[in-house]
């Protein structure tokens, strides 16, 4: 059965949600240390829910400024410490302009540097709608549905 969206909550910078176990982190702009902490408080909550491995989707809005070189280390940083706690890891960095596609070469490479890339295990995506097939086959539940309960929530666009 499809689990409906639970534990959304907002704040002026970030959204979080879990939908039927994947776990949505919006970013409009490059987190503060202690809204790190917040989302990572969230994420333990999620998994504690289910007790298993989720897939996590973290979005990037199209205006958000590029974090600088220590909002990347902790943003890392928090993706490798949770690395035990995700099955998939889908980063979504939305936007049509030069800036936006050479930020998902950066973000490549950095993932790449910091040993996280893995076609198995990591991805990153110019917009949700691409996500869907690997939420399919990875829960055997309509990846479609899930793209949509996160859109009509402010979590992908």
């Amino acid at each position: 059965m499809f689990a409906t969206a639970t534990n959304v909550a907002s704040a002026p910078n970030f959204r979080t949600g879990l939908i039927n176990k994947v776990f949505f982190i919006r970013w409009e702009q490059p987190p503060s240390p202690l809204e790190l902490q917040t989302v990572t408080t969230r994420f333990r909550e999620s998994y504690e829910a289910y007790r298993q491995q989720l897939v996590c989707v973290v979005t990037t809005a199209p205006k958000a400024r590029v974090p600088n070189s220590d909002q990347r280390k902790n943003l890392f940083k928090m993706l490798e410490d949770h690395r035990k706690y995700i099955c998939e890891l889908h980063l979504v960095m939305e936007g049509n302009e030069l800036q936006h596609n050479l930020q998902r070469i950066i973000a490549s490479a950095q993932l790449i540097v910091t040993r996280i890339y893995d076609n198995n295990y990591a991805r990153l995506h110019k917009h949700g709608d691409t996500i869907a097939p690997f939420l399919t086959h990875r829960l055997k539940t309509d990846g479609l549905k899930i793209i949509h309960d996160a859109r009509s929530l402010g979590l992908v666009l």
